[in-house]
């Protein structure tokens, strides 16, 4: 009899459970089942076989013994010809990275749900089995066999690594299809959402265009999906094979009307569409080029590598650089956009206190588990990385004396290592090529350095000004809109006002906030002697000067404490870009 795997998935939307019966065929022993530690794209250790509940085996003489070497793997030592293995995965992970399901949609990656079968390296079946009398659909990039019924369908992969790389989602999806280079497209939307189907796919089919055109027509894919959960207030994105996961929020889908549009309603739509644009670019630098360390994956344990500064910081900067180019975002939009990453990549002290190789390095633990002290701890290799991207790309339209770009790079790159990986020094060589040494010994400086990059040299090249900008002192978020505060003093924390009480999620090293004692979690109970609530917050803060001094009531865990703050001016810690010499950037920039 062949030898065969195939998983049956069924639902169990009341209890967010996937309940999986995997048949396996003439096996051999000792059979081994075991789920990855993490998946590519997503740098951290998650350990998926903790949401498996209820596993059992049975043979055709009955119930199997098994044992657990260790915490991800099952072994069944004298398995019969036929046995089947049934368990269930609670789905409780609103994200793209693991496994969803309630009573509006479901999501999974294989990888969180599909035990791997280590005896067994060829072809695999999967039939999901959607709830019965639901309206809902399945959409994935993998394969379909047959579809014995709506909710009954069949799909086949050509091996585990493949099986994992195709995500699926499902529930009453609305389906936008579009055409790009005459390869099927979709927008699959799971949640209630206000899209305007027309608007979002010409948009998506400008970008999606542009970064063929990028890679000179050359597309890894036959068709691709943008799998799509729309909910209240989410954000997240992986990249697959033909396919990326989706979380956004339902505001994000609402493109702005006429030039009235509220520039906040504009930008949360930008940055859906750099969403979909950073996954998508992932189809080449990622999915195709990666560093040669992952070649192949090892998803049992870390894969250690510096270069992610180049797979996620180059993605980062381009993701916005493509809507801008396919003329969605004007060239002002762009720099507004630009100005906020290079203060968030920038400013405060964790970007002086880790350099751009060893946030890479270290991403398993440091970016990927972050805490409340992070802005003071590290940077990370996609804000940062996403400038010094930015930056090379200047520098190489500058120093080349044949219009060469960072699409020429890339091109290079891929062309010649996708194949294999690149080591660190392949990146160099590779930026070299179409600069100089002294500009490939520059960047290498950056990588390593700890001090942030010159800025102005480059930008001036291209007519833009770079200027000091403060972050808006109540909540610390970078603003373009204005050039002076619109307060005069600054807390130096971020604070979270939710069900009456008003904490403290975040503070900045030498602050006023850290300064006066405060601590992350602290609940602020009273300012100046009033209630403490957003609005008397900023009141004070309008009626003060720097220097000035204010009462603070704080608990801390259940200790009342009484603190003293004395008010610090804005600090002009971050970055604006203003448009001088449109004859200079247009070079770079889509100008009208």
């Amino acid at each position: 009899m062949q030898q065969s795997v195939r998983y049956e998935i069924s639902c169990d939307p009341n209890q967010h459970y996937f309940c999986v019966r995997m048949q396996l065929s003439n096996v051999a022993a000792p059979l081994r089942l075991r789920l990855p530690a993490w998946l590519p794209g997503s740098y951290m250790i998650r350990d998926f076989a903790k949401h498996i509940v209820a596993f059992s085996a049975v043979g055709t003489s009955g119930a199997l013994d098994y044992i657990r070497p260790d915490k991800n793997t099952w072994e069944i030592r004298h398995p019969d010809e036929q046995v089947t293995i049934e368990y269930k995965v609670y789905a409780f992970d609103l994200s793209v990275r693991t496994a969803w399901l309630n009573d509006e949609f479901g999501f999974f990656n294989p990888s969180a749900v599909c035990l791997e079968c280590l005896n067994w390296d060829g072809p695999l079946e999967v039939e999901l089995i959607l709830p019965p009398d639901s309206d809902w659909s399945i959409s994935t990039g993998l394969k379909r066999v047959t579809t014995l019924t709506p909710q009954h369908q069949r799909f086949c992969a050509d091996d585990y690594a493949s099986l994992i790389d195709h995500p699926f989602l499902i529930g009453e999806l609305d389906v936008i299809p579009f055409q790009v280079n005459n390869i099927e497209h979709e927008l699959v939307l799971a949640g209630r959402h206000y899209a305007d189907r027309e608007q979002v796919a010409n948009d998506l089919t400008a970008i999606c265009q542009r970064q063929i055109d990028f890679f000179q027509g050359h597309v890894p894919f036959h068709h691709y999906k943008f799998l799509t959960m729309v909910v209240g207030d989410g954000f997240g994105g992986l990249e697959h094979r033909n396919s990326t996961a989706l979380l956004t929020s339902r505001h994000s889908l609402e493109a702005p009307k006429g030039a009235a549009a509220q520039a906040s309603a504009a930008n949360d739509y930008f940055t859906f569409l750099s969403l979909c644009s950073h996954e998508y670019f992932h189809s080449w630098n990622v999915k195709q080029l990666r560093p040669r360390r992952f070649h192949p994956y090892h998803l049992q344990s870390e894969q250690y590598t510096e270069q992610l500064w180049f797979y996620e910081g180059v993605t980062s900067y381009l993701d916005d650089f493509f809507v801008h180019q396919a003329g969605i975002m004007t060239a002002e939009q762009f720099l507004n956009r630009t100005s906020e990453t290079l203060t968030r990549a920038l400013r405060g002290l964790g970007p002086l206190r880790q350099s751009l190789t060893e946030s890479s390095q270290t991403t398993w633990t440091t970016f990927y588990q972050q805490n409340e002290n992070s802005q003071n701890a590290i940077v990370s290799y996609y804000t940062k990385g996403a400038v010094i991207a930015l930056l090379a790309d200047l520098a190489i339209r500058t120093i080349s004396v044949d219009r060469h770009s960072l699409a020429d790079v890339m091109n290079y790159l891929y062309h010649r290592h996708a194949a294999t990986g690149t080591s660190p020094k392949d990146l160099i060589a590779g930026f070299e090529k179409f600069t100089n040494a002294d500009f490939a010994a520059t960047l290498q400086h950056w990588l390593q350095a700890k001090q942030p990059p010159e800025l102005t040299e480059w930008f001036s090249a291209f007519g833009i000004q770079v200027e000091p900008a403060t972050a808006d002192p109540l909540t610390l978020q970078p603003q373009t809109s204005q050039r002076e505060p619109r307060l005069p003093v600054s807390f130096g924390a971020v604070m979270q006002e939710q069900g009456g009480r008003y904490e403290v999620a975040r503070i900045f090293e030498g602050s006023a906030a850290a300064q006066a004692g405060l601590s992350v979690k602290d609940r602020l109970v009273a300012i100046d002697g009033l209630e403490a609530k957003s609005t008397n917050v900023q009141y004070a803060m309008r009626r003060a000067s720097p220097g000035d001094s204010v009462r603070l009531h704080v608990f801390t865990h259940d200790r009342l404490r009484e603190l003293t703050l004395v008010w610090q001016a804005p600090p002009a810690d971050g970055y604006k870009l203003t448009l001088q010499d449109k004859s200079l950037a247009k070079r770079w920039l889509k100008l009208d």
